[in-house]
């Protein structure tokens, strides 16, 4: 399902957004984590939730015919660093991505964290910014507060923080409830992105009531995507505005960055 923001923007219930003019193919977080020699055992019950990111990667390909991917934010954690099997998946994603000679460009919030010897060969180098027509492609943790763009009639793209709203709804016996929908944003300065993965969706739930007057939303369930009506969104319950992080081993759990 795809929504027109302009006619330079769509935004895709796959969790992309296309820039038709610039033929450009914009994927957030398309994370892969570690795990590649798990991935590569020829178990007899494959890896759904990896085979489930490629499906999706290859119909938006095929549905867009992209001349350039991309990627906002790291593939893998230290990615420039990773060894062995890591290492080998990491080359095989770009050489996948660059298939029929595909430009891939990659944006991270820090691209000497990023850049390492794993990247050798692959043609890849990532940056802080990109520029893709009038829009500017940026990773980072930021939803209200932006730079003065220039051209002014384009914006910033960002993929580093991932907007969470809690919607009301009804619970399994009709009793009220509320589910916590991810969702494009627009705050009319930026277009803040879903992550193509949905565990590296992080657990920043936006309050309405702070966003800008010209703010959209649209909220993502299952493969179908919908306007917010963000006036009249109820503002979000105090127990889901200290939404926390689960716990690391040996470490107490930390409030989420409001955003």
């Amino acid at each position: 399902m795809r929504v027109q923001l302009s006619e330079d923007v769509v935004l895709d219930s796959r969790r992309a957004v296309w820039l038709p003019r610039q033929k450009t193919l914009v994927l957030s977080d398309l994370f892969f984590g570690l795990g590649a020699a798990r991935r590569r055992r020829p178990d007899p019950m494959p890896a759904t939730p990896h085979l489930e990111i490629w499906e999706r990667v290859f119909s938006l390909m095929d549905d867009y015919s992209p001349d350039q991917v991309a990627l906002l934010g790291d593939l893998k954690p230290s990615q420039g660093n990773v060894e062995g099997d890591e290492a080998e998946e990491l080359r095989t994603i770009f050489r996948k991505l660059k298939a029929g000679g595909r430009q891939v460009v990659q944006v991270v919030g820090h691209p000497e964290r990023s850049s390492g010897p794993a990247l050798d060969g692959t043609g890849i180098q990532p940056v802080e910014q990109h520029r893709v027509g009038p829009f500017t492609l940026m990773h980072r943790r930021r939803i209200f507060v932006y730079p003065r763009h220039d051209p002014p009639h384009g914006f910033w793209i960002n993929g580093g923080v991932h907007p969470l709203f809690a919607v009301p709804g009804l619970g399994p016996m009709g009793e009220p409830d509320w589910l916590r929908l991810p969702a494009f944003l627009y705050t009319g300065f930026a277009l803040v992105m879903p992550p193509f993965v949905s565990y590296a969706q992080g657990f920043e739930v936006i309050q309405p009531e702070r966003l800008p007057r010209q703010a959209r939303a649209w909220k993502l369930l299952a493969d179908r995507l919908s306007p917010l009506d963000l006036a009249e969104l109820p503002p979000t319950p105090e127990h889901l505005r200290t939404l926390s992080r689960p716990p690391r081993k040996g470490k107490e759990p930390a409030k989420s960055e409001e955003a």
